[in-house]
């Protein structure tokens, strides 16, 4: 079997951009760092990947936060 190092460190790459824009859209209106939350799911993606899509459905069913 051919590994291709170079198409797995693409895949890989191109799903942590999808899981961090994901990640960032829904934290928006939840947090107020929104820089430490894309940081966070940066490097969870490239650490562990299903720990980022852990942290990503984390924000999707965290409740907004209160209007001032």
């Amino acid at each position: 079997m051919d590994v291709n190092a170079t198409k797995i460190g693409q895949i890989i790459f191109v799903l942590t951009i999808v899981v961090v824009f994901f990640t960032l859209k829904f934290a928006k209106g939840k947090t107020t760092n929104l820089p430490l939350i894309g940081f966070y799911a940066i490097l969870l993606n490239v650490i562990f990947a299903p720990a980022g899509w852990i942290y990503c459905w984390y924000w999707s069913t965290k409740p907004q936060l209160p209007k001032k």
